[in-house]
């Protein structure tokens, strides 16, 4: 018995997607230790682990821990901020 193609949206270039986040976008939301709190989420090509530094909106933070995820996220990073927008600052 001859099996049928799979339809185009099954294909190994189909631009799968979860949500409005494609399928090559790993998706975090972030809690930040050293800013009281502050919550926000971040989009990036690769995984992130513990002790990798990212950027977002000029500041740097350091991953702590990553728990596992819930809804679109793929994990919930606890993060301590590094630095900010201006030169040689620590945030504290």
């Amino acid at each position: 018995m001859k099996s049928a193609a799979a339809p185009a949206s099954e294909g190994p270039g189909a631009d799968r997607t979860h949500g409005r986040y494609r399928a090559d976008i790993v998706v975090y939301e972030v809690l930040v230790h050293s800013s009281g709190g502050e919550r926000f989420t971040i989009e990036r090509h690769a995984p992130l682990a513990a002790g990798d530094i990212f950027e977002e909106n000029s500041d740097s933070y350091r991953v702590l821990t990553i728990e596992p995820g819930h809804g679109p996220f793929a994990g919930v990073i606890e993060a301590e901020r590094l630095s900010s927008s201006g030169p040689d600052e620590v945030a504290r």
